[in-house]
């Protein structure tokens, strides 16, 4: 396995890990929608050029070394009240500008899904028009990927990408959230959305709570899901590490990469 490694800037001394190692960085500063308004964003950008520079990362040269979370909070595609919507889409397009200024082009973002809320059908049919309405105006060099958080099951993230039809579009695989909220195994899941899969986070937990523990300190086996991604993925997949302490998981995924 050859492929680019990328650190959360929620982990533990992101920075100077990111730094010491050599890898990429994924910026989170965008998960909180505050950072996001008008008055706010110049120095939410200047402080994440300022955190690229202290990681040794040029974001004009080495635009792959780095990747923009979106924001999740109250993002919704299928709310049933149209004012969820427009401020999810609004919250959105000022994330992918921002991202833009930055000089990059990929974006992950959450699929907004919750059970007991949305019937999968038209959780489904929703978010296929809300994504695609996005995506309209963006350039063509601009992705995004697609991320699970309490989806329970495969199919539904793989209608949406292939009901959104667009190449710009696809799956981010939180393997710590399918370990949570769902009974079909990591592994499972990788195997049912490999081609449609251009980015993974990967952290650990108990198979109860989200802990986003290390990468060796849990019930999945990553070893597995390594395999796994080599098997199924396309060779451009990349990965996020998503370990709150995140200095093992780093020395273990660069042992196997």
């Amino acid at each position: 396995m050859t492929r680019q490694i990328y650190l959360s800037t929620f982990s533990h001394m992101a920075t100077r890990e990111i730094s010491s190692y050599g890898i990429g960085i994924e910026y989170n500063q965008f998960c909180i929608s505050k950072w996001l308004d008008e008055d706010a964003m110049d120095g939410t950008l200047e402080r994440m050029r300022k955190q690229a520079v202290k990681c040794g990362i040029d974001l004009e040269e080495d635009r792959e070394k780095a990747i923009v979370h979106g924001p999740f909070c109250e993002i919704a595609p299928a709310s049933f009240d149209h004012l969820f919507r427009e401020l999810a889409m609004k919250r959105l397009d000022q994330a992918a500008a921002g991202t833009m200024k930055l000089g990059l082009r990929r974006m992950v973002v959450h699929t907004g899904y919750v059970p007991q809320i949305f019937y999968p059908e038209w959780h489904i049919k929703e978010s296929i028009g809300f994504w695609q309405s996005f995506l309209r105006d963006k350039p063509d060099d601009f992705n995004v990927y697609l991320e699970n958080v309490m989806d329970e099951e495969p199919e539904m993230l793989s209608e949406i990408v292939v009901g959104v039809d667009d190449p710009r579009m696809r799956i981010c695989l939180d393997v710590g959230h399918v370990n949570v909220c769902s009974d079909t195994g990591v592994v499972r899941w990788i195997e049912k959305l490999g081609p449609l899969i251009g980015h993974f986070h990967l952290h650990n937990n108990d198979g109860k709570n989200d802990l986003h523990a290390p990468l060796t300190e849990g019930a999945i086996d990553m070893d597995e899901v390594l395999r796994a991604i080599d098997d199924f993925c396309p060779e451009d997949a990349t990965l996020t590490i998503e370990s709150r302490k995140c200095h093992e998981s780093i020395r273990w995924l660069l042992d196997r990469t």
